[in-house]
C-alpha cells in the first residue's frame, strides 16, 4: 500500500412512516453483548364478583360547583452553568449557514421544520402540525405560536418561506436541498403561521427532509446581510453563538428561553476546540482542558476506559460503509469492473476488523443509512459478504487484473483522524489478495468536495476513489437517494435501470406498495457493488468526570443531543 499526504387533514404524515425504535435498540444490545430485561406484562385483571343486589336508590343530590382541576406541575426552571469543551481534528468548511454542506455547528442554534423522535416518529417542531393532501402533492405546515429568534423576534411562516426559499436555490451545497429543489412547484404564506409548499409529483417521503430544513431569522438575516449573518449567526435553538476564531475554535451559549424547557441546556457554554493530534486530544482530557474527545481511535478509548474514564453512547449504531466514485465511468480505472468490486469486498474480514480494529464494539454488514428494522430494511439488505480471499482472487483472475486495466491502482481518500487506520486495515486485506493500493490523507475541505460532486465530467483525477462514511436512519430515503440514484450528488451508483425504482418508489401513495418498492430499489443497488458495509459500530464518546448522562435526543447527531448532557453527579 501507498501511503500519501495532501493538502392534519387528509394524509397525515405523522403515521405514514414510523419506524419502531426496539428493533434498532435491539441491534445495539446485540453490539453490546447485554441487555436488561424487558418488564413483564401486567397480570390480566381477576374477574369481577357477581353483582350484589341493588339497593333502593337514594335521592340524587343537588348538583354543586365543579371540583377545581389539579394545577399542572411547574415545568422545571433550568439555570445552567459551566462549560464544557469538545476536540475535532479537522473543523473542515467551518459553515454556520445551512446552504454550505451541511452546517453541524448550525444544528446547535437553529431548529427544523419538523423532528423525529426516538422511536421514529415525525413530530412536530417549529411546524406544530401538518397535513398532506390526499394527491401527495400539497404540504400545509402550522407554525407553531409562541417560537423566538435569540433576539426575541417571533418565528413566523415568513421565516419558513424565507428559509425554504434559499434551501432550494441553486446557491445551496446542502445534500438535503436537492429533493425539494427538483420538485418544487410553488410555495406561499397563507398567514402569519401557516405555509404551503407544494410539488410538481407526490412526494410523501418529503417528510423526512422537512426534519433538516434549518428556519433561519428572515429580519435579522436581511438587516445584517449574509456575510455578517455568517459570522454573528443567530437561530431559535437551544444554544445561542458566541464566538469563532477560525481553524482554532467555536462557542456557543445556552438559551434560557428555549420553548422547550427539558432541552434547556444543562452546561452554560459549550466550547469545540480543533485539535487535529490524537496525542494532544488525549493530553487535553487528562488535563481536564476538554471533556470530551472525538479524533481518537478506538485503541485509545479503549485504553481510556481501562484508565477509568466513562464512555457514553450518543446516536444509532451508524452503518461505516465504502462507496466508490464514478463507477459506472471506463475512467475510473479497475473498479469499473464489477469483478473487482466484488472482490474488494469479499477480500475484507470483516469479523476480525470487528475484533480488533473495533475491539469487540462493532457487527459485520450495513449500507449506506440502513439501519435494522428501519424503513423498509430486510436481513438481506444489511448482510455483509463473507470473507472470502479466495473468490477475490479469482474474480481479479477473470477481470485479468492488473494487466487488462490502464489504471490497476485502488486509490481510497480520506481525512486524519481515526479513520486512517480503519483504511490501513482494509488495505492491508486487499494487499493480501493482490491489489497494488495508495491511501491518499486529504483536508476535510477536499474530502467534502470529493464526496458531495453533483455531477462528473468524466476527466476527473478522482473518478474510481473509494470513500468511507459512517451512519444510521430510521428512514435512508433522502440519504440514499443521493447515493443511489443517477441525479444523486454522490455520484456512486449512477444506473438508469436503478433510478427507474426509485422514481417509482418515490410517488407512491400507497404505504404498503411503497415500502416493497424502496425494497427492491435498495436490493438492486446492492447487486451492482457501487457501495458495500463494513459494519455496524457501537457509537461510544468518552467523557471527561465532569460529564454526566445524556439525556435527549440520543438517536441524533451530538449536536442535537448536547444540550442534555448533564454534570457529573446531577
Amino acid at each position: 500500500m501507498k501511503y500519501k499526504t495532501n493538502t392534519r387533514k387528509e394524509v397525515k404524515m405523522k403515521k405514514f412512516i414510523v419506524i419502531p425504535l426496539i428493533v434498532i435498540i435491539t441491534a445495539s444490545i446485540i453490539l453490546a453483548g447485554c441487555a436488561e430485561p424487558e418488564p413483564a406484562p401486567a397480570p390480566a385483571p381477576a374477574p369481577a364478583p357477581a353483582p350484589a343486589p341493588a339497593p333502593a336508590p337514594a335521592p340524587e343530590p343537588k348538583p354543586g360547583p365543579e371540583p377545581a382541576p389539579a394545577p399542572e406541575p411547574e415545568p422545571e426552571v433550568r439555570e445552567p452553568y459551566g462549560t464544557f469543551t469538545t476536540g475535532t481534528t479537522d473543523f473542515g468548511v467551518e459553515a454556520t449557514d445551512p446552504l454550505l454542506f451541511e452546517s453541524t455547528w448550525g444544528m446547535y442554534l437553529y431548529d427544523s421544520l419538523l423532528a423525529f423522535n426516538e422511536f421514529g416518529e415525525y413530530i412536530g417542531e417549529i411546524a406544530e402540525d401538518w397535513d398532506l393532501s390526499a394527491d401527495g402533492l400539497t404540504w400545509t405546515f402550522y407554525i407553531r405560536e409562541g417560537m423566538k429568534f435569540h433576539n426575541g423576534d417571533p418565528v413566523t411562516a415568513h421565516d419558513v418561506y424565507f428559509s425554504l426559499d434559499r434551501f432550494t436555490s441553486p446557491e445551496s451545497k446542502n445534500p438535503w436541498s436537492n429533493q425539494p429543489r427538483d420538485e418544487r412547484e410553488s410555495m406561499r404564506v397563507i398567514d402569519d403561521y401557516t405555509f404551503e409548499f407544494v410539488t410538481k409529483t407526490p412526494q410523501p417521503q418529503l417528510v423526512d427532509t422537512w426534519c433538516w430544513l434549518r428556519i433561519l431569522p428572515k429580519n435579522y438575516f436581511e438587516s445584517v446581510g449574509q456575510d455578517e449573518f455568517r459570522l454573528r449567526p443567530m437561530g431559535s435553538g437551544p444554544w445561542k453563538f458566541v464566538e469563532h476564531v477560525p481553524e482554532t475554535s467555536f462557542k456557543v451559549e445556552a438559551n434560557t428561553e428555549y420553548w422547550r424547557p427539558e432541552h434547556v441546556p444543562y452546561f452554560q457554554y459549550l466550547v469545540d476546540l480543533q485539535v487535529p493530534e490524537e496525542a494532544t486530544q488525549v493530553a487535553m482530557l487528562k488535563r481536564g482542558e476538554i471533556d470530551i474527545p472525538f479524533g481518537i481511535t478506538t485503541d485509545r478509548r479503549v485504553e481510556l476506559e481501562e484508565e477509568g474514564y466513562e464512555s457514553r453512547l450518543q446516536g444509532l449504531p451508524p452503518a461505516t460503509v465504502l462507496a466508490i466514485i464514478g463507477s459506472h465511468l471506463e475512467g475510473a480505472g479497475a473498479v469499473y469492473d464489477i469483478r473487482i468490486r466484488q472482490a474488494l469486498s469479499y477480500a475484507i474480514n470483516r469479523q476480525e476488523l470487528c475484533d480488533t480494529y473495533w475491539r469487540g464494539d462493532a457487527e459485520p454488514g450495513g449500507r449506506f443509512f440502513l439501519a435494522p428494522g428501519a424503513y423498509g430494511v430486510t436481513p438481506d439488505l444489511i448482510e455483509p459478504d463473507p470473507y472470502d480471499p479466495e473468490l477475490a482472487k479469482s474474480l481479479m483472475a477473470e477481470a485479468g487484473y492488473p494487466d487488462a486495466f490502464a489504471k490497476p491502482t485502488i486509490i481510497a481518500f480520506t481525512t486524519a483522524g481515526p479513520a486512517v487506520d480503519m483504511w490501513q486495515a482494509i488495505m492491508g486485506y486487499w494487499d493480501k489478495v493482490g491489489f497494488d493500493t495508495e491511501l491518499k490523507i486529504v483536508d476535510m475541505a477536499i474530502y467534502l468536495q470529493y464526496v458531495f460532486l453533483q455531477a462528473l465530467q468524466g476527466d476527473e483525477e478522482f473518478l474510481g476513489y473509494i470513500w468511507s462514511w459512517a451512519g444510521s436512519a430510521f428512514n435512508g430515503t433522502a440519504y440514499c437517494r443521493n447515493m443511489n440514484t443517477s441525479y444523486g450528488i454522490h455520484q456512486v451508483t449512477v444506473n438508469d435501470e436503478v433510478t427507474a425504482l426509485y422514481d417509482k418508489f418515490i410517488v407512491e401513495l400507497d404505504p404498503d406498495k411503497a415500502v416493497q418498492y424502496y425494497t427492491d430499489w435498495q436490493r438492486a443497488t446492492k447487486e451492482l457493488y457501487t457501495t458495500f458495509g463494513i459494519a455496524y459500530v457501537l457509537p461510544k464518546l468518552i467523557v471527561s468526570d465532569k460529564i454526566g448522562d445524556f439525556t435527549v435526543n440520543p438517536h441524533m447527531f451530538f449536536q442535537d443531543g448536547a444540550c442534555g448532557i448533564k454534570h457529573r453527579g446531577e
